[in-house]
């Protein structure tokens, strides 16, 4: 079983690695109280943390049309390809429509084929190539 909502996760543990994710889960609790966006968490049944996606409102700068952008999704490496993904995207495309956008945007790593599988599958097409220089 997963659950979905918001942010409401404690963080347990005593190491730097507890530290870290304290940390951005604190990021999270202020980023889920922005009213254009939302953040879907997973958990399981034991409310053991599986993943999350930020789900958010963009915006065309040459139209000014508004549209849902994925700012972010994780999935936790060991609870990979069991459908976690695909259930946070659905949620997100679920929110996106009930704020009436027409579309969804994100950006994914080209390194990342697994999870550019996961994105076709769910119906995401690439329209633009982004590029990078690296400056020393």
């Amino acid at each position: 079983m997963i659950l979905l909502g918001r942010l409401f996760l404690k963080v347990r543990g005593k190491n730097d690695r507890e530290k870290w994710t304290k940390h951005i889960l604190e990021g999270f609790e202020k980023l889920s109280k922005r009213e254009t966006g939302k953040i879907f968490v997973a958990e399981n049944e034991t409310h053991a943390f599986l993943g999350y996606l930020w789900v958010g409102e963009g915006s065309n700068m040459m139209t000014g049309l508004k549209h849902g952008y994925i700012y972010d999704i994780f999935v936790r490496e060991e609870f990979r390809g069991k459908g976690i993904g695909k259930i946070l995207l659905e949620r997100a495309e679920s929110y996106c429509r009930e704020k009436r956008y027409s579309r969804i945007l994100l950006m994914v790593s080209v390194s990342n084929q697994a999870a550019m599988k996961l994105y076709g599958e769910m119906g995401f097409k690439a329209e633009q190539t982004y590029m990078a220089k690296v400056l020393n």
